[in-house]
């Protein structure tokens, strides 16, 4: 029960800090504002994260594990390349509706520079005065002390080079089915050329900034089954176009 407890209070806290990451950055957001927006104290913030730092990392961490799981789930489903098209869905319908993507993306164009921020300055400047609560069932009291954090992929700055933060995350999960697609001879052969698939990866990471918050759901549809009806004649052999759906897939998981 107390670990249920914990578990809950914590995804209360990756969700406000998210919410307060995308409105207003990491540098605008507190950690006074986000304990306010979980319900909880600092002292209950700071027993699960040892700064800002940790919080946006854990953000990073659930929406890069959202968007793997989903991936993976339309992977069983389907083709890499039909994969690829309904991940694109399940993109911009995430960037919609869910605040962890959306900090996500918006921790990484920041350029990741938060990231050590706290052991370039020494002690943070928000730390607790006071001892924290003791959790139900542990001994622990105030800031969690768990050693250093290993960053995850989106953490250390992207899976592909030149790609930061979330957007590498996303390219590289793009980049996967892509091969995919090639091995399971989806594609036409190009030798020596890889410019259309360059240009699909080009395209996924767009699709983050082409579609916010504001554009309707039929809208995000429409824009996404355009773009796939231009670039899948550029990736797959003549005639083959036909043979996938590049409309949403009811059901798609978001």
């Amino acid at each position: 029960m107390a670990q249920e407890r914990s578990e809950r209070t914590r995804g209360r806290l990756v969700e406000a800090g998210a919410v307060l990451f995308d409105r207003s950055g990491y540098a605008g957001a507190t950690l006074g504002e986000i304990a306010g927006t979980a319900g909880v104290t600092k002292g209950a913030l700071y027993f699960h994260f040892a700064s800002k730092e940790d919080l946006a990392r854990a953000v990073l961490d659930q929406a890069e594990g959202s968007l793997r799981g989903a991936c993976a789930t339309l992977r069983t489903a389907s083709s890499p390349l039909q994969a690829l098209i309904d991940s694109g869905y399940w993109l911009v319908d995430a960037l919609g509706s869910d605040a962890v993507i959306r900090a996500a993306f918006r921790l990484g164009r920041e350029g990741g520079a938060w990231l050590g921020e706290a052991a370039a300055q020494g002690p943070a400047a928000e730390v607790p005065t006071q001892p924290g609560p003791t959790q139900p069932g542990s001994t622990q009291r105030g800031p969690a002390q768990s050693g250093p954090t290993q960053a995850g992929p989106a953490a250390a700055g992207g899976c592909v080079a030149g790609t930061q933060g979330f957007h590498g995350v996303w390219a590289g999960v793009v980049r996967e089915l892509l091969s995919g697609a090639r091995r399971a001879g989806e594609l036409r052969d190009r030798p020596g050329g890889t410019g259309p698939e360059t240009l699909v990866v080009t395209a996924a990471c767009g699709l983050e900034v082409t579609f916010g918050e504001d554009c309707s759901p039929e809208e995000r549809a429409r824009r996404v089954a355009a773009l796939w009806e231009w670039l899948l004649p550029c990736l797959v052999p003549p005639g083959a176009a036909a043979l996938y759906r590049t409309r949403p897939l009811t059901g798609v998981p978001v």
